[in-house]
């Protein structure tokens, strides 16, 4: 059967929008009767979406106002905001070191003891509960002298401190410090407790610098395992507690400088079974250990040495940087190394120690007070000491005095024995290397022993700077504190006997922080003594108190701001996907959210352009500055969602930190204050409908409920002098609440002709909004809620709920889809309540029309459009597909379409928006599909017709479908090996078949294919792939559910659409229909 097939686009001033239209052959499509359509709808729509919104009557009041505009100067903004968050992290600074001098000076006055659980106990984390009230709980205090008290152990109970909640977003106790043991370390082992007695004293500084931070945990992490850390509370995990906090980046960076090591792996003959087991999860351990300031690479060696790493891109015979990406990497294929041959220990170390010399020459000008090199040797014996290699490549003389010199390490040597059946020669031979070398030696005979002895070697590194008191303070990369506790108890005070309640958990959110970290040393005057590591204390700080410093006002609608540090990865930005919240996968963090660079976010149109570059070097090298930049940029987390835009980034470095900051500034929008200097009128305020954006205005006075109190900030700010006053955004709130006053009368008058007309020609519109650039947004529910007592608290309560939904104006997406698009233009997108898919009700879905106001501002001789405001209509799905339909029934005499219509049978319309996605359908189930997927190859002949743009753009954060083939490599199993392999594979393409036809209809399949294969591609590090289309929940879902199918992360680049905006028509025949699989349109 043959078909015909016709695609139109056509926009105006007014609308922006593309029909699409597919008929059967017999029913000839003339493309001018389909732009006659598109024109009509959009004159219709935007008629009716003028006079409902009010906008021609603001815009007037815009005209006749009397103004002034105020221009940012993001270069100078950039800076003081620079140096508000560098006075924040300084007192975090302080306190850290604070905790370091006070845990000094209890260790230098303490004799050890011999404690006992009997006879000692404290506030175990993993045990004890935070309670709300005492209720009729007895306490030990409460009983006379003569009385017994048999209640349960009450150091496991502490009070919850309520204010302190919303800080920590858990159940917090300021009474006492809590403490957490490792897993493999026994809670009640005398040097253990020990430790934890001496450090008890640290509550009383802990308490002291409460004072001064407000959801800042302090801590301090012992050498010995434990973490002692304040405000006490319980400790959440799910399943096993693998956690030790001597394996954290912020232990570990604080505890030694950053180090250079290559590990060397001895995959000889002998290292089989167990063994090999054993030393492969020795390597992981030491690679745990390390943080993105470090380097390293893994050799094996028999009787050749090979780097594992065999990824020349990445490695290169070179040492790579420790990041999460590169351990998985190498962490990949280490499990597929095999033991073969006779161990070459000689050409192993010449090996290692050509690469750190590359890496870090020998200075043979001074003394090194501690060696950052270090060689791990893993291996279970060596029949010498292979003293020549080390007196060659290791050991050199350096002139201290005159008369003297010293022999120093360039590298030392950790050496770890694997099994427990060793001959005492090999077991000598091993250790001496680590002894000769300024390292250390440990005999790993079981699992058990990796836990116990690996992370160790980081207390040797740090030796040398703790006997010369070489204090450094480290600064770590971004980390997740996760607010998610185990369910405690308190006491319901309601009973009239102590019954256990559940109090419910208020934490909902991971919460991302960095941590500033000292280490802690031994300063007694002993040789013995001096130079220990006793551990590392600091303060976490949440990300979320950094960020209040932005002045998010001053950004304008797609500004934005984000921090890095030394290494340019990223701290905080918009697009940093850091938890997966999703059904489909947990919660669980994103593997490399903590190595995520900044040119992954920030990616220019034109890949040959320099300018990212060129701004991460210099905020790596800690410069101040300027660039301007075209990026491509997309819409919350959706790529196919791309808009061009051109970006001024303003950037300062975080002085005494490794971190900086930049904001961004959309070159198109504005960073203009618009005002007039007079005061605000309380009756301007309809508060039940109306939302002020939660900012700054002076000294952290923000908006208030009920509104008259923020009435009065408002105005006590514009005749303030204070120069820690916003002025200029406190009269911008003034003017906006002024200027849209008159709005909600307009918007009921509407309502009311509406329901009276009552007409089918009419869109039905939920809700109106006006949101404005000073923060404020005014809102207008039209079912139901068309006139409301403003003066009567009461009857807003209903409201204040759905105000509390609200994201304040400029971050809202519909603002910002006004901003992107162009002046006066109404920018359409579709929003679907999850019930919908069960349901197929229509009522579920909603059609957002947005529009921005414009005004003129005079600036160095030219003039520029400033974005004021944005109106958005919310409309009825039902009313805008009986519009669609209304319009395709008729035409201009001129033009014949008596037999063809939308909504005819051999005739299917699509609404589509900027980016290709569907606005309206025949079916509704295709709303807000991106049309690729429906039909790629109309898409793409509407690309070739100059209608959309094709833009690639690189999710770097992406998560892919991955089909592990690896299995566990022994003997036993070897044999069958090539048949799991193949039955793997062919369950992998099985289930790739299932679950393409399960989501897609049989008829569009080909499309999926050619699409998925044409459009997205997939890089994934370390499995096989399958590219997967963001948001597949069913997928997902199906993945889970196969044990050799898993979720890793990789890099998925996606060729997204936007429109151009012409008036092209395509009228293309598509022949041989059955091999193209168009279904019936």
């Amino acid at each position: 059967m043959q078909w015909t097939l016709s695609v139109v686009i056509a926009t105006t001033v007014v609308y922006l929008f593309t029909i699409v239209g597919f008929t059967q052959s017999f029913l000839e499509l003339n493309p001018a009767i389909v732009e006659f359509w598109a024109t009509s709808l959009g004159q219709q729509i935007d008629r009716q979406c003028k006079n409902a919104s009010g906008i021609k009557v603001i815009e007037k009041k815009y005209k006749e106002a009397t103004y002034t505009t105020h221009y940012i100067n993001g270069k100078t903004l950039s800076v003081e905001v620079a140096k508000k968050i560098e006075s924040y992290l300084q007192v975090r600074l302080e306190a850290a070191i604070e905790i370091k001098k006070k845990a000094q000076e209890l260790f230098l006055n303490y004799s050890s003891e011999n404690h006992t659980c009997d006879d000692f106990t404290y506030y175990d984390s993993k045990d004890i509960t935070i309670y709300k009230d005492r209720g009729n709980l007895i306490f030990p205090e409460d009983l006379d002298e003569n009385s017994t008290y048999n209640g349960p152990n009450l150091e496991l109970y502490l009070p919850l401190y309520e204010e302190w909640r919303e800080h920590f977003q858990i159940p917090v106790s300021l009474n006492a410090s809590a403490i957490h043991v490792p897993t493999n370390i026994y809670k009640c082992a005398p040097f253990l407790l020990d430790n934890i007695s001496w450090t008890g004293k640290l509550d009383e500084v802990f308490s002291k610098n409460q004072g001064n931070m407000k959801s800042a945990w302090q801590f301090f992490a012992s050498s010995a395992g434990f973490l002692r850390f304040y405000p006490a509370s319980a400790w959440y995990n799910e399943g096993m507690d693998m956690f030790d906090a001597r394996l954290t980046e912020w232990y570990t960076s604080a505890a030694a400088p950053p180090k250079n090591i290559i590990i060397l792996l001895d995959n000889s003959g002998s290292m089989t079974g167990l063994r090999m087991e054993i030393a492969k999860t020795t390597v992981k351990k030491i690679m745990e250990s390390l943080n993105e300031n470090d380097f390293f690479n893994l050799i094996t060696f028999n009787n050749d040495s090979r780097f594992v790493d065999c990824d020349c891109q990445h490695s290169n015979g070179s040492l790579i940087q420790a990041t999460s990406k590169n351990i998985r990497r190498v962490t990949k294929s280490l499990m597929e190394v095999q033991s073969i041959q006779i161990a070459n220990f000689t050409k192993a170390f010449q090996l290692a120690f050509d690469v750190l010399q590359k890496h870090s020459p020998i200075n043979r000008s001074r003394i090194n007070l501690g060696s950052n090199n270090a060689i791990m040797l893993i291996t279970d014996g060596a029949s010498e000491t292979y003293v020549e290699v080390f007196d060659s490549y290791n050991w050199y003389n350096v002139t201290v005095d005159k008369d003297q010199t010293a022999q120093l390490r360039y590298a030392r040597i950790f050496s770890y024995l694997i099994g427990q059946e060793v001959t005492l020669a090999n077991k000598n031979h091993v250790k001496w290397m680590g002894c000769a070398n300024k390292g250390y030696f440990y005999h790993i005979g079981t699992m058990a022993d990796v836990h116990d002895y690996v992370q160790d070697y980081v207390r040797v590194m740090a030796r040398p700077l703790a006997v010369h008191n070489i204090s450094h303070n480290s600064w770590s990369g971004v980390h997740l504190n996760i607010p998610l506790p185990k369910e405690n108890f308190g006491f319901n005070t309601n009973s009239r006997t102590t019954e256990w309640i559940r109090l419910p958990s208020t934490a909902t959110k991971p919460v991302l922080s960095i941590s500033v970290s000292t280490p802690v040393y031994d300063q007694r005057d002993d040789e013995i003594n001096n130079g220990n590591l006793l551990g590392v204390a600091g303060v976490h700080i949440n990300l979320d108190e950094i960020l209040a410093f932005i002045p998010r006002s001053k950004l304008g609608a797609l500004g934005y701001a984000f921090i890095i540090n030394n290494n340019g990865f990223v701290l905080s930005h918009p697009d940093l996907k850091p938890w997966n919240f999703s059904s489909f996968g947990g919660n669980t963090p994103m593997n490399d959210y903590k190595n995520v660079d900044i040119l992954f976010l920030e990616q220019e149109y034109n890949s040959s352009d320099e300018q990212l570059p060129q701004l991460r070097r210099a905020m790596i090298n800690g410069e101040t500055g300027h660039v301007q930049a075209t990026v491509k940029k997309f819409y919350g987390q959706q790529l196919h969602r791309v808009y061009i835009q051109t970006q001024n980034y303003y950037y300062a470095p975080i002085l005494n930190t490794p971190y900086s900051i930049a904001l961004v500034i959309a070159e198109h929008t504005n960073n203009h204050y618009i005002y007039q200097t007079k005061s605000l009128d309380p009756q301007s305020f309809l508060w039940c409908s109306m939302v002020i954006a939660d900012w700054d205005y002076c000294n952290n006075q923000r908006k208030t409920t009920p509104f008259f109190k923020f009435v009065d900030i408002i105005n006590n700010v514009l005749k303030s002098s204070d120069p820690l006053c916003n002025k200029n955004l406190a009269a911008s709130v003034a003017f906006d609440v002024n200027i849209t006053r008159g709005v909600h009368a307009i918007w009921n008058d509407y309502n009311k002709e509406i329901l009276i007309a009552n007409s089918q020609k009419n869109l039905d519109f939920n809700m109106a909004m006006v949101g404005t650039r000073a923060g404020v947004t005014r809102f207008q529910d039209f079912n139901g809620q068309a006139e409301l007592d403003q003066s009567n608290d009461e009857s807003c309560l209903s409201l204040q709920k759905l105000i509390d939904l609200f994201t304040p104006s400029i971050d809202t997406e519909y603002y910002k889809k006004a901003a992107v698009n162009r002046k006066n233009v109404w920018a359409f997108s579709s929003t679907i309540h999850p019930d919908f898919e069960d349901t197929l009700n229509t009522s579920y879905i909603s059609v957002a029309a947005s529009r921005g106001i414009y005004i003129q501002e005079h600036h160095r001789n030219s003039k520029k459009d400033i974005l004021a405001s944005v109106f958005t209509l919310h409309m009825k799905y039902d009313s805008l597909f009986r519009m669609l339909n209304a319009t395709t029934s008729f035409c201009s005499a001129s033009l014949d379409c008596s037999s063809i219509y939308c909504h005819n049978d051999s005739v299917d319309c699509y609404l589509l928006d900027e980016n290709g996605f569907v606005v309206v359908a025949d079916d509704p189930l295709l709303v807000g599909k991106f049309f690729g997927y429906i039909d790629y190859q109309v898409l793409l002949d509407m690309r070739k017709k100059g209608m959309f743009k094709e833009v690639p753009i690189t999710d770097y954060q992406a998560v892919c479908i991955a089909c592990d083939m690896s299995s566990e490599n022994s003997s036993a199993s070897s044999i069958l090996n090539p048949f799991i392999y193949m039955v793997k594979l062919l369950m992998w393409h099985i289930t790739q078949i299932t679950l393409s036809l399960t989501q897609f209809s049989l008829v569009n399949l080909w499309h999926y294919i050619y699409y998925a294969t044409g459009l997205m591609t997939s890089s994934v590090s370390d499995l096989t792939y399958a590219g997967l289309y963001p948001n597949d929940t069913l997928l997902y879902q199906q993945v889970l559910s196969q044990k050799f199918l898993t979720l890793s992360p990789c890099q998925q680049s996606i060729k997204s659409f936007i429109s151009l905006g012409s008036r092209n028509i395509t009228n293309n025949h598509v022949s041989n229909c059955s091999e193209c699989s168009y279904s019936k349109r």
